[in-house]
């Protein structure tokens, strides 16, 4: 096979992994905690990085503005989070999370973590360690081209 046809080989298993994660995700905390894998997303982010604006982490999370908007409106209404005008420029939302907010992240990780190690209990921690490697050095490239460009 050559490089391309095993680059997309590898790119639709990629996805077939996400879809499935997602999936699971989806069977288990959307319903009981009534968020969505996005939206713990969005959480999640602001946890690791601090208060962000919108298009801040519309960047990170790889989502338009408006997307943002809609995630964030609905953990804003659960109490999760907190828009801000800024006062210099009233165009600008600055996004915080709340205690709640860190209290469900907490929660959805405890119960999240058995059904991640499901996805990866066969792996040997060298094969951990090389996913690891391997994401890393895609996801810093991926920075680097989204600040180049």
């Amino acid at each position: 096979m050559d490089r391309n046809e095993e680059i997309f080989k590898v790119s639709s298993m990629f996805r077939a992994l996400l879809k499935n994660i997602s999936q699971e995700w989806n069977k288990s905390s959307a319903g009981k905690y009534n968020l969505s894998f996005p939206q713990f997303q969005v959480l999640y982010v602001l946890k690791m990085r601090g208060p962000l604006k919108v298009s801040e982490l519309a960047e990170v999370l790889s989502l338009t503005p408006p997307a943002i908007t809609g995630l964030t409106d609905k953990l804003v209404a659960e109490g999760y989070l907190q828009k801000e005008r800024a006062e210099d420029d009233r165009r600008v939302v600055n996004i915080t999370l709340l205690e709640p907010g860190l209290e469900i992240i907490k929660k959805v990780k405890k119960d999240q973590k058995e059904m991640i190690q499901g996805f990866f209990y066969f792996l040997s921690e060298e094969d951990i360690q090389h996913l690891r490697r391997i994401f890393s050095l895609m996801l810093s490239n991926i920075d680097k081209d989204n600040h180049n460009g």
